[in-house]
This record gives C-alpha cells, structure tokens and sequence, in this order.
C-alpha cells in the first residue's frame, strides 16, 4: 500500500490487484478474525471461496468496505504493516475504497448529512430541548428510520443549548498561572455540542494544575468523512484545523485534545492529508487529555492532593485512542487519583455515524455487547470511557445494570471529581 493515498488518482486495475494481494495475505494470517465485521465477510468469503481470492463478486467485496467503519485496530494487530515487505495497510486499503465507491455509486443524503456535525450541531444546538425531546419520540424515530433510513433505536447524546464554545466565550478569562504551561484546548464538535462537561471538565482538571488554557478556533476534526469516502471534506478539514492550531503552537502552546477521534486526526491522519511542515509540527505538539497530564506527572508537575477516591473503574479503551500506541495514560491518571482501574480493550462498535444507519445499528449492538461481558466479568463502580459515542453505546447496551445503574464517564471527568471540584465550572 505504500504507494497509494487518499490525495493522488488511482488506477482502478492497480487497485484491484493490490485489494486482492492484501487478502491473500490475509488468508494466511487471520490474526483480526475477531475484530470487526469487515474481517468476518472476509474471512467467511476466502473459505467459501477456498482460499481462491479471484473468485470475489463486487458484492462480496462492497460488503467489506461498507462494514469496516475505520477503527483501525487491525492496524495494530497486523504482523505485516510498512516497513515490513508486505506493506499491508487495510485501513487505508478500506478508505481508498471507500472514496472509490463514493465516485462510483453516489453518497446517499443521509450519508451527507450525518457527517455535517458541526452542521447537525449548530442547528440541534438552537432548538434543544425541542430536538431532544424530538428524538425521545417513538413517532418521530420511526418517521427518520423511513426517510432517512436512521435507527429508531440509536440513542442520540442531548444537544446542549450552552455549546462549550458559548459556555467558554461567557466565561471568567483563564487564570494566568505561574507555571509555563500553556495549553490549546481543541475540543471537537462531539465535545461542543453534546458532552459539553467533558470540555468543562478537562478546563477544570487543566488549571488546577496550573496550566493557562487557550481555545483556538474549533470546528469538526473530519474523521466523519472518512465513513462516506470524502476526501475533499477531510483535507479541508485538516487545512482548517492546522490553520487554527499552528498559530498556538508558534506562541508555545501544546494542544490538548480529549476526543480520541479528534486527536487521532491531528496526530496521524493530517500528515498525510495535507502537504508541507506544518501538519507535523502541529502533531508533534499534540496530545491526548490524559496523555498531557501524565507527562505532566513525570515532570513532577500534577497536582496530587486528590480528596475523593473513584473507587474500582471499569476502563474502556477508545479505538482511536489504542491506534496512538501510548499506553493506557488514563489508566495511569486515574489510578493516581486513587482508583483502582480494570482496561477493556474491546470496541464499542459505535464509530459516530456508521451505527445510526438502520443497515447497521443491530450489528453495532452486537460488538458492544462484547465489552459489556467483559464489564459484567470485572466488578467495578464505575464505566469509564475516553469517546463520549463509545459510552453511550455502552450504556444502550446494559452496561449499567453492573454498575449500579450509573452512566458511563469520561476520564476526566472521573478525574476532575477526584480532585473534589465542583460539577458546575461556574463555581470554580
């Protein structure tokens, strides 16, 4: 795969023999058997087939890529990634082929629309508690299943009428501390529209450590667009982005994210979207929320006068986040505020818009359930979870019932409340 991407024009025979090339290799191997749908339909097509990977209709191999939904962990899991000289890259192989499909048979509305979030965002967020009250309605969700073809069953995170970018602007100025550290907040629009607290929360968490915390201009990171082949959204997106964070960092800002998805983009997929230095530069000086705070740690730097243990956390680990290869840092952070912390690593099945397609949702339920057994297997107070999306789809799943009915948190939340700060940033 090294010698495709998502910018440069492909031939269609080149790309045939590379996708049949690569499934070969994964005939042999089968290490992702069980991470995703993708790799079933594969797998159960080879051994129909009899190994014979030519014999693959268009059918079989569209079910692929529109099962794959860009978690990544094969990626991870593959013995034969560059620069070992098989070269395999099937995330990348599944979003060249998406945008191959895209040209060739048209991107439904629905499609379109779902992965506008900054779009869905400024609208749902106007009329709030009409649009959540709206998507509380059986009536309502079954009319969206008809027309747009979107779950009835998908649960929506509420919007919030306060955006964190509205809750920012309305806000005391940050505290200018002492410390040197000074940090670019990007937050993400899942962040900005939805789970707001996790915004606050990470605010809250930054400066009782001493940090001086800067909210650069925010907008949608584009992983969206990588479900529905939209090249064009993702590099302008990454223009975007980069425009608004560089001129941070040139002022000794480090960028904080605590979405994995939107961190994930900044830190891996830029590079290869947009050309020139300053992708890089921006990535080298980005980090996950609990990645920063535990360097932080290192440094002698993070406050440990924690006053309320968590207690024992079940901790699941985002796929884009295990795709960063740092370790399990919100493990480690919370386990410093006294928590006693249990990793899942299994996916939520979410992945944003991919699950709210009726065509989807019931298998996305099913992924789930996997690490909810591991939950129910691991006795813990409480979920924990670093993608908003990723919680939610385990709270529909009935992870709840064990442990105690609570919801599932992000990190830093659970963090913030070990520090005995108060829920509402007002008061801070």
């Amino acid at each position: 795969m090294n010698q495709f991407n998502l910018i440069n024009p492909i031939d269609p025979k080149d790309l045939e023999k590379e996708t049949l090339r690569i499934y070969d290799v994964c005939d042999g191997c089968r290490r992702c058997f069980n991470l995703c749908p993708s790799f079933n339909t594969l797998l159960d097509r080879i051994d129909e087939y009899e190994s014979d990977v030519a014999k693959f209709t268009a059918a079989d191999h569209h079910r692929v890529v529109d099962e794959c939904y860009y978690c990544k962990l094969c990626f991870n899991h593959c013995p034969y990634t560059p620069p070992h000289q098989y070269g395999i890259d099937f995330p990348l192989l599944m979003a060249v082929w998406k945008k191959r499909l895209a040209t060739e048979r048209g991107t439904r509305w629905r499609d379109w629309l779902l992965t506008r979030t900054d779009l869905l965002g400024r609208v749902n967020s106007a009329f709030a508690p009409l649009v959540n009250w709206g998507l509380g309605q059986g009536w309502l969700r079954g009319l969206l299943q008809t027309v747009l073809g979107v779950h009835r069953d998908r649960q929506v995170l509420h919007y919030q009428r306060e955006t964190f970018v509205r809750w920012w602007a309305r806000r005391s100025a940050g505290r200018k501390v002492g410390t040197g550290k000074k940090a670019a907040l990007f937050a993400g629009c899942l962040v900005n529209y939805q789970a707001t607290d996790v915004g606050k929360a990470t605010v809250q968490v930054l400066e009782k450590n001493g940090v001086e915390v800067a909210l650069p201009d925010q907008s949608c990171c584009g992983m969206p667009s990588f479900d529905i082949g939209d090249t064009a959204a993702m590099v302008a997106a990454a223009e975007r982005t980069i425009a608004s964070l560089k001129s941070w960092v040139d002022q000794g800002y480090d960028v904080v994210i605590p979405a994995p998805s939107c961190s994930l983009m900044v830190k891996r997929e830029y590079v290869s979207l947009v050309a020139g230095d300053e992708a890089k530069r921006v990535a080298e000086h980005t980090y996950d929320i609990s990645e920063y705070l535990m360097k932080m740690k290192r440094e002698g730097g993070l406050a440990m006068d924690f006053t309320q243990k968590p207690g024992r956390v079940a901790y699941q680990v985002p796929c884009h986040l295990r795709d960063q290869n740092i370790g399990f840092k919100s493990k480690e952070l919370m386990e410093c505020a006294g928590a006693k912390v249990e990793v899942i690593e299994k996916c939520s099945g979410h992945d944003g818009s991919w699950s709210a397609k009726v065509e989807f949702f019931p298998l996305s339920m099913k992924i789930a359930q996997k690490a909810v057994r591991m939950v129910e297997q691991a006795p813990a107070d409480l979920v924990a979870s670093d993608c908003p999306l990723a919680g939610l789809q385990l709270d529909q799943a009935g992870v709840g019932a064990h442990v105690g009915g609570t919801s599932s948190q992000h990190p830093i939340q659970i963090v913030r409340d070990a520090y005995g700060l108060p829920r509402d940033p007002r008061a801070s």
